[in-house]
């Protein structure tokens, strides 16, 4: 896949997916972040089975998402107005794309004092009932009940 080709694909979609060889995501990459796009996501997958002998290539799939930051917006303005001018996707005054900077530190813990304990009612309390509880089903017969008497 040539330059040429990557860049028609960075047309302004909010998500773009390059798939090729491992120099596919070298020159991807940058062209993506002057036409104002960033790499979300990268998988690697190897080709199943080995080819007269040879291991099998690996295919890169890189998917790009379109940043709306004004400094990108920005970006990819100037970008397509030097390739109207006949200029190269990729100037030569532009740093290349920095890496992301590394996440910040967990946020503090936070110590919690445990749950007050519900008070106990200062009123006295109802008695316990009196005698045995009763029970909810009535209990079984100690043995079945008898057949019914035949007919006459």
């Amino acid at each position: 896949m040539d330059d040429d080709e990557i860049r028609s694909r960075f047309d302004g979609r909010g998500q773009v997916e390059i798939s090729g060889g491992a120099s596919v995501q070298e020159r991807a990459e940058p062209i993506a972040y002057a036409l104002g796009y960033e790499l979300i996501r990268t998988e690697r997958t190897r080709g199943c089975g080995r080819v007269f002998g040879l291991t099998a290539p690996v295919t890169v799939h890189l998917f790009f998402r379109r940043d709306d930051d004004p400094r990108a917006r920005r970006r990819a303005e100037r970008t397509i107005e030097r390739l109207r001018a006949g200029g190269p996707v990729l100037a030569d005054d532009e740093p290349p794309p920095a890496p992301p900077p590394p996440p910040g530190p967990p946020p503090p813990l936070v110590h919690r004092p445990p749950a007050p304990r519900p008070r106990r009612s200062m009123e006295p309390q109802p008695p316990p009932p009196a005698g045995p509880p009763r029970p909810r089903i009535p209990p079984r017969p100690a043995y079945p009940t008898p057949p019914p008497p035949p007919p006459r």
